[in-house]
């Protein structure tokens, strides 16, 4: 929490709103590409899920088969058909990498030793 994430870019390429951190959503993960505003819909409505990717499944699914813990955050940067125009991933996906790293880096800071253990 607390995090100052970025809303540009570059110097002319700038997000409409503030990107925002959210935190205890239900996200889902495939090994497909969702690009379906009606799919996204039906997720939603019949799951509570708000957020969707394709690769978070593969590497929980090799952390958990492996016995390892695992957590994912995920940084987005289109709405899956949901906004006008063309897909916003070419323009924000690089914001959105480096807003993901920002709280990745603040997400590790902010554990305490103690919570830390060896495997």
């Amino acid at each position: 929490q607390g995090i100052k994430l970025d809303q540009c870019a570059n110097s002319t390429l700038c997000l409409p709103e503030k990107p925002k951190l959210v935190v205890g959503l239900k996200g889902a993960t495939s090994n497909f590409f969702i690009d379906n505003a009606a799919y996204t819909q039906f997720l939603f409505k019949t799951f509570g899920v708000t957020s969707l990717d394709m690769e978070s499944s593969a590497v929980v699914m090799t952390c958990l088969s492996n016995g390892y813990p695992v957590i994912a955050i995920r940084g987005l940067s289109d709405l899956a058909r949901t906004q006008k125009g063309d897909n916003t991933i070419r323009l924000f996906g690089s914001l959105a990498a480096l807003n993901t790293a920002k709280v990745v880096i603040g997400f590790v800071k902010s554990l305490s030793i103690n919570h830390i253990s060896r495997f």
